[in-house]
């Protein structure tokens, strides 16, 4: 555990022990109404702390929701308590008041039940629409029946001719059926998260001892022993507290996925590098990086730093700082070294023509290395430059779902310019390539594109030799369609039909974009109701298209 998880522990305990001192105080006669608020107030700024801690630390989407909508019903509970015994004196609004205790007394179990059944599950996953329906419309009905019940007393009834109020109610079949709903919900999430929390490697003890002692509560506090009614006979302040906790045990132990760690998992790599803050104090460094003076960092910003003969150090700018990391060129300086020893060698000997062959050997080779990088950069300069301004907006974006499409979008980009060097490498090796290979491209695409929510689909048949540069001109088109509809497509779908002579690539795609000036490029083009067809011919290798 962190030093700052040691410290919130301990502001936790306090606060709750603070909160069970006053509640002791107040069966002293001592500060009955201002203890009894301020106790309230303490229990309310723990679960909105908790909730803003839910909410930066938790990735899945939906779970995040309902455990922030958990904390808002807690809020909301302690606040109707506090105003229904301090602050309200009129009958008819402290039983209204009273009603709607069973809000949160039947959402919390509902929400949790919801997070058990997504414990473990990917951060995208969603529950079904029929999940949501079976349990929600239930504990709708039951909150409905009890904040009627003036109208009809199916939940709480009382006598004739007195004031109606908690202290002389009697319960009917409704209240039972509404505490049988609360108690199957919350029975059936505790199950849940029991079940996963056995997978778990680490802490899946914490949330069975949590439930034990929240059992053992009850039992103790139902049984009416003094010392409990003296220091915990607050039964709904110490069950939301068990609840919370065995949420953030869940949590705890890793079935509620987190975006916490990334201190220690930097602090524990070997990559030899630090981010500093502007004023070149390091604040995050990996386990072999070395302790450096402001001088040396402020050098690295405008040119690499040499630190010894065979380590570089680099710098890169960085919102509210920058981050310095380490080169080794021990490679590099070992090549130098040898050149160096070549060169008095070939003066000493008289093997000049050779040494310079080998010489321009090496020369030929990184010049055809930097032709080909160059090759690509130029043919995909469209795209390095669109992926540019994607991870500028991600740069300059807060909201995390926005950054998160962003990412995808890069992703897909990134895909493309991958895949367009394999193929042109292979082309640079020979004229003819398989659709096998074609395939492999697309489906790493398809792959990403998913991650936009975009459906895909595709079906080429390997075997089916083709022209190397045939296979670029059907990659090349589906980027081109997908990078015109990208902000709107909705689904991809690509077949391939192989003939005697030829392979015949049909591409479909949903998307309101304008595709049809992409119609040059095809042999075919349509559009119906949104979906926008093509097609194209593909000679097979040493035959015509």
């Amino acid at each position: 555990m962190t030093k700052q998880n040691h410290k919130t522990g301990f502001l936790v305990a306090a606060m709750v022990f603070s909160a069970i001192a006053l509640r002791v105080l107040g069966k002293f006669d001592i500060l009955i109404v201002p203890g009894g608020i301020v106790r309230s107030l303490i229990y309310i700024a723990l679960y909105i702390g908790w909730g803003i801690s839910v909410s930066k630390r938790i990735i899945q989407v939906q779970v995040r929701h309902y455990l922030i909508a958990v904390s808002g019903l807690l809020v909301f509970w302690f606040v109707i308590r506090t105003t229904n015994y301090f602050f309200v004196d009129n009958a008819d609004t402290k039983r209204y008041l009273w009603y709607l205790y069973y809000l949160p007394m039947l959402f919390i179990p509902l929400f949790s039940l919801y997070v058990a059944i997504l414990l473990g599950k990917p951060a995208n996953a969603r529950l079904s629409k029929t999940a949501l329906l079976l349990l929600s419309i239930p504990t709708a009905l039951c909150l409905l029946l009890v904040l009627t019940n003036d109208l009809h007393q199916l939940v709480f009834s009382f006598p004739e001719g007195e004031v109606w109020t908690d202290k002389n109610n009697g319960y009917t079949f409704g209240y039972y059926i509404v505490i049988g709903w609360e108690a199957l919900c919350a029975l059936a999430a505790f199950i849940i998260m029991l079940i996963k929390c056995r997978l778990s490697q680490r802490k899946k003890h914490l949330p069975f001892l949590l439930l034990v002692c929240s059992i053992d509560y009850a039992l103790v506090y139902a049984s009416g022993v003094k010392w409990m009614q003296m220091i915990g006979g607050d039964i709904t302040a110490a069950q939301c507290l068990m609840f919370t906790g065995i949420l953030e045990c869940c949590i705890q132990c890793g079935l509620i996925q987190t975006n916490t760690g990334y201190k220690a998992l930097f602090e524990a790599g070997s990559i030899g590098a630090q981010i500093v803050d502007t004023d070149h104090n390091t604040r995050y460094a990996s386990s072999n990086a070395p302790k450096l003076s402001a001088e040396i960092m402020r050098s690295a910003e405008s040119e690499a730093a040499k630190l010894d003969h065979n380590t570089l150090l680099k710098s890169s700018k960085i919102p509210g700082g920058h981050v310095l990391w380490q080169e080794d060129i021990t490679d590099i300086t070992a090549v130098l070294q040898k050149l160096e020893e070549n060169r008095k060698t070939i003066a000493e000997s008289n093997d000049v023509e050779q040494e310079n062959y080998k010489t321009k050997v090496k020369i030929n080779t990184v010049r055809e290395k930097n032709r080909l990088y160059d090759r690509l950069q130029a043919q995909t300069a469209h795209q390095i430059e669109l992926l540019d301004q994607l991870l500028t907006q991600y740069e300059a974006q807060s909201d995390p779902e926005i950054r998160r499409s962003l990412l995808a979008k890069a992703a897909v980009i990134g895909a493309y310019i991958k895949r367009r060097g394999n193929l042109m490498f292979i082309g640079e090796k020979s004229n003819v390539t398989d659709t096998a290979e074609l395939s492999a491209c697309l489906d790493e695409s398809f792959a990403n594109l998913e991650l936009m929510g975009v459906e895909c689909a595709i079906d080429i048949p390997g075997k089916n030799s083709i022209d190397t540069r045939d296979a670029i001109r059907v990659y090349d088109f589906f980027e081109a369609v997908t990078e015109a509809a990208m902000d709107d497509l909705r689904f991809v779908w690509l077949k391939a039909r192989s003939l005697e002579d030829a392979v015949i690539f049909y591409l479909q795609a949903e998307s309101k974009a304008e595709l049809s000036a992409l119609s040059a490029l095809a042999d075919t083009c349509a559009c119906e109701e949104g979906v926008w067809r093509f097609s194209l011919r593909i000679g097979k290798a040493g035959e015509p298209a």
